[in-house]
C-alpha cells in the first residue's frame, strides 16, 4: 500500500498564512487544528505530511465560509514556487515537454501528486492525489488545479485560457470566482480533475535556452531526487490512477505503458517491499474515498471511475475494504466533518 506519510513542501502556507490574515481567520489556531506546526506558515521550504495540509484547507474553507478558498490561495500565491522544477521547466524546447518534465518531477514537490499529459486529439493535463485515507481534498485540488493553469500561463502567456476546465467534485455556491479565473468553459460532476487544451498548445516553442545551464540544472536535480525505487513506484501509481476508470489497470497494460513486462514490475515493487495487487487496492480506495467524499456523484457513477463494472461488484469490494456499505460510509464522514 502506499506511505501513509506523503509529504509536500510548506512554500503554500506562507500564502495561506497572508490569505487567511486577509479574511480575519487566526492562522497559527487554523493550523493547529490541523495538527501542522507553525514554522511551516513562515518556512517555505519545511515538508510536512499531504494529509495535513489537505485538512488545512478545508478547515479554513469551512471556517471562512468560502467554498472557493482553494482558487483564492492560488490567486495569492501566483506562480508555484517548485524549486528546481521550475528552472528546468523554461529550458525545455516546447510546451509539450515542458508539461512531461512537470509530470515526472513533480515527486519532487510531493510524493502524493500526480501530474498526466494526455496528448490525444483533445490534450488533457490532469491531477490528481494519491495518499492514504484522505478525507475531503476539493480546497486542494482547487489550488492544484489552479497553480497548474498559472505555470501553463506562465509558458504560453498571461492571456492564455485552456479549452475547458473539468472538476471531479460538486459546483461551488457561486462559479463567479472560478470564472474569472479560469476564463473558460468549467464543467463540474466531471470523470477527473484536469485542464483541457488546444493541440496547438503543446507545439509552442520556448524561447532558447543555454545548453550549459540545463546540464547544471539536470545535474542538480539529480543530486536531490528520491531513490530510484521511490520513483519507480511513484510513476505505478499513477499509472495505475489513470488507468482505473478505463478498466485497463491490469499489470500488462501498465507494463506495456512503462515499457517493460509484469514479472519486472513485480520484482522493482518488493524491493519497495510492495506488490502489485497491493498497490491497485490502495489506489483503488483512495480514488473511492475521494469521490465519495468530494461529490455528489451516484454510486453507480463511483464504481465505474474505479474499475467495477457494476453497482453491486463495487458495493461488495467496499464492503470488504471498509467495513460497511457506501451509502452508510459517505453518511458517516459527513456527519464527522459537520461536527
Amino acid at each position: 500500500m502506499l506511505s501513509p506519510f506523503a509529504t509536500i513542501r510548506s512554500s503554500l502556507l506562507v500564502h495561506f498564512k497572508r490569505l487567511a490574515l486577509s479574511l480575519d481567520l487566526d492562522p497559527v489556531a487554523l493550523a493547529r487544528r490541523a495538527g501542522i506546526d507553525r514554522r511551516c506558515l513562515e518556512d517555505p521550504d519545511l515538508t510536512l505530511p499531504l494529509r495535513a495540509m489537505v485538512d488545512l484547507f478545508e478547515i479554513a474553507a469551512i471556517s471562512s465560509g468560502l467554498d472557493d478558498f482553494g482558487v483564492r490561495l492560488a490567486e495569492v500565491r501566483g506562480l508555484p514556487d517548485l524549486g528546481p522544477i521550475n528552472l528546468l521547466l523554461r529550458e525545455e524546447p516546447t510546451v509539450r515537454e515542458a508539461l512531461r518534465t512537470f509530470a515526472a518531477l513533480v515527486h519532487l514537490h510531493s510524493d502524493a501528486i500526480y501530474l498526466h499529459l494526455d496528448e490525444g486529439n483533445d490534450p488533457i493535463f490532469t491531477v490528481d492525489f494519491m495518499g492514504t485515507d484522505f478525507g475531503p481534498c476539493r480546497q486542494a485540488m482547487d489550488t492544484s488545479m489552479a497553480s497548474n493553469l498559472l505555470i501553463l500561463r506562465w509558458l504560453l502567456g498571461e492571456n492564455w485560457v485552456p479549452v475547458a476546465v473539468c472538476f471531479a467534485h460538486s459546483p461551488p455556491t457561486s462559479r463567479a470566482r472560478y470564472e474569472r479565473f479560469f476564463r473558460c468553459p468549467i464543467s463540474f460532476h466531471h470523470d477527473f480533475n484536469g485542464l483541457v487544451l488546444h493541440p496547438r498548445d503543446l507545439d509552442k516553442k520556448l524561447p532558447a535556452s543555454s545548453p550549459v545551464l540545463r546540464r547544471q540544472v539536470e545535474r542538480y536535480i539529480r543530486s536531490i531526487d528520491v531513490a530510484p525505487s521511490d520513483t519507480y513506484v511513484h510513476r505505478v501509481t499513477q499509472l495505475i490512477a489513470i488507468a482505473l476508470p478505463r478498466g485497463e489497470a491490469k499489470s500488462e497494460m501498465i507494463a506495456r505503458c512503462l515499457g517493460t513486462n509484469c514479472r519486472t514490475i513485480n520484482r522493482r515493487l518488493a524491493r519497495a517491499g510492495l506488490n502489485y495487487s497491493g498497490l491497485v487496492q490502495s489506489v483503488r480506495k483512495n480514488v473511492a474515498r475521494q469521490h465519495i467524499l468530494s461529490s455528489d456523484r451516484s454510486l453507480s457513477d463511483i464504481a465505474g471511475l474505479v474499475g467495477f463494472g457494476s453497482l453491486s461488484a463495487f458495493t461488495r469490494w467496499f464492503h470488504q475494504s471498509f467495513g460497511c456499505a457506501p451509502r452508510t460510509w459517505r453518511r458517516i464522514q459527513r456527519g464527522q466533518q459537520r461536527r
